[in-house]
């Protein structure tokens, strides 16, 4: 006896030191995650993530700026948010930097994550929960979410659950007098009601059991978090309204789920002999049916909600790790009735590693008027564009910004970078950018509810010639430039903006390099850039400097005047 009770408690305790061996791992997980994602370290962190949180989305094709400003993927703005250990937090994540939300939306996504940012515990802790209790697969709610929302008119049949009440204590009873006292066969009237409501109500139950079965382990999964959740109150407004959303007290969503869980438990019994046995003379099938139509009447249209609502909650939390690991980020303010202009003070961009970000000031319109960024090979300009962009998503989507200040019109992004060519479609580079820039054209020229077009153009038309590239991409600056758009253009051609009507229109800035060569020889040259913003045009080329860089300073390179 004493070593059957030792062997007791020593299970007992095993699995408790189990159990906070897990938890500590996950937390300590969870804490290294952060550090990859403050060193930008994107392999690593690659790396580290489970299997189902890793990067395996790809930017929806034809999206105006996804791919050319890396919002999803191993290196990208969704990424640098985590951790975010749910499919649903994922994709409504995904879903707020993919598009831009109403103003009002914005700022109180703003305050949110505000609040959220101070309780780094109470994030990391619902974090931990997710990661080690949570669903890992969303898989087969849909079905569950038809069944649940589906009107059920069980309830309305009074005459079912009278039957399922009052006939098996007739049957059973019949049974016994029939074979203990010698009594008339009058359980067989029973007998042939049962069969019959079984009958008539086989296909109902069938369907009732292997669709709602179908969502009981994903929110069962959810049981953890929403019971951590509600221990918390929360003073902002947008934080308060999904804690209203997932209910308290008794009508707390924990509890329902509760609930569900104990029905669904009892559905996966139906297997057991027993079960089967007893089932068709207590008519339990129909029970169990019952109160799954009861529990779906009263909480099946919420149910969808409650999963969305944690979604949401997660998202939020998502964007107030940007707040809490970037203490000198500050949040966008979105200007109203004004002329359209971004500024920004001390703009970086938000996926390079914070030693390595050089930040600039810089300022895009209004109307009428272009930034005009030029300098040659590897000076800044493409990530200048993408840094604009990318804190314009993130402004948009609620989060702060890589920069001090950072003020901006409610706007459309539209780029124009990564341009690849289509074998498989027969689209020439020139072609593949022809069709992007007619994207932003045309949305430029659409008003849609006030909000302007910030067009970002790298090296832009640099598919063809230079002379038939200057004609075309002027015209395309012009057409822009007659839209209410605001936005940047990048170009080695320094001439672009020379014609009369640009040059007054034009912005002009640039980045620049120093150039360490040995006595003329381009072999020994070594470059270096301060990536920092300069007002003007760019003094300075790099194209025959970066021969030598590469090693291929001894190729016959001759100036237009030696060749002729």
């Amino acid at each position: 006896m004493l070593l059957t009770t030792v062997f007791i408690v020593q299970v007992v305790v095993h699995r408790r030191v189990r159990r906070m061996e897990a938890w500590e791992g996950t937390l300590a997980s969870l804490a290294q995650e952060g550090l990859l994602r403050l060193d930008r370290d994107w392999e690593g962190l690659e790396a580290a993530l489970p299997a189902a949180e890793r990067a395996s989305e790809v930017n929806p094709p034809g999206h105006p700026y996804a791919g050319d400003l890396s919002v999803v993927g191993q290196m990208s703005l969704v990424r640098l948010a985590g951790p975010v250990t749910s499919e649903r937090g994922r994709a409504i994540l995904r879903s707020w930097l993919l598009e831009p939300g109403d103003v009002a939306i914005v700022e109180a996504r703003h305050g949110a994550g505000r609040e959220l940012a101070a309780l780094s515990e109470i994030r990391t802790h619902f974090a931990a929960l997710g990661r080690l209790y949570g669903p890992k697969s969303l898989e087969g709610l849909a079905r569950f979410f038809a069944w649940a929302e589906e009107d059920s008119r069980d309830t309305r049949r009074p005459l079912l659950g009278t039957a399922a009440w009052v006939l098996p204590p007739l049957l059973v009873a019949g049974l016994v007098g029939y074979f203990a006292f010698g009594w008339p066969p009058w359980w067989l009237a029973p007998t042939v009601a049962h069969f019959e409501i079984l009958r008539r109500h086989a296909a109902r139950m069938r369907k009732a059991f292997t669709e709602s079965v179908l969502g009981g382990p994903p929110l069962r999964a959810l049981v953890p978090q929403l019971d951590f959740l509600s221990k918390h109150q929360w003073k902002d407004p947008t934080l308060a309204a999904l804690a209203a959303r997932l209910g308290h007290g008794d009508e707390a969503a924990r509890k329902h789920l509760e609930r569900l869980s104990r029905l669904l438990d009892s559905v996966e019994s139906r297997r057991n002999a027993m079960y089967a046995m007893t089932a068709p003379i207590l008519l339990l099938d129909i029970h169990l049916c019952s109160a799954l139509d009861r529990w779906r009447t009263a909480h099946g249209s919420a149910a969808r909600d409650w999963l969305e609502a944690l979604g949401e909650w997660e998202a939020l939390a998502a964007l107030a790790t940007y707040a809490y690991d970037h203490p000198d980020w500050a949040y966008p303010t979105f200007q109203k009735g004004e002329a359209p202009q971004l500024t920004a003070q001390a703009l970086g961009h938000p996926l390079l590693p914070p030693s390595e970000c050089v930040r600039n000031d810089v300022s895009v319109g209004p109307p009428g008027t272009f930034l005009f960024v030029t300098g040659s090979n590897m000076s800044g300009k493409s990530t200048l564009l993408r840094a604009l962009g990318a804190n314009a998503v993130l402004g948009a989507a609620g989060a702060p910004v890589c920069a001090e200040s950072f003020s901006l019109p409610p706007v459309r992004v539209h780029t124009s970078m990564r341009i690849e060519d289509s074998l498989a479609e027969g689209i020439s580079l020139f072609m593949a950018e022809l069709l992007r820039i007619k994207v932003v054209v045309e949305a430029a020229a659409a008003d849609e509810a006030r909000r302007p077009v910030l067009y970002l153009l790298d090296e832009i038309l640099h598919g063809t010639n230079s002379a038939e590239r200057r004609i075309a991409a002027r015209a395309v600056v012009r057409h822009l430039l007659a839209s209410d758009a605001i936005g940047a253009v990048s170009s080695h051609d320094l001439a672009l903006a020379e014609a009369a009507d640009l040059r007054s229109a034009a912005h002009t800035v640039h980045f620049r390099e120093e150039v360490e060569s040995g006595e003329g020889d381009r072999s020994s040259a070594v470059l270096t850039f301060d990536y920092r913003l300069r007002e003007g045009v760019a003094t300075t080329r790099n194209a025959l400097k970066l021969l030598g860089v590469v090693g291929l300073g001894g190729l016959d390179v001759r100036t237009e005047e030696e060749e002729g």
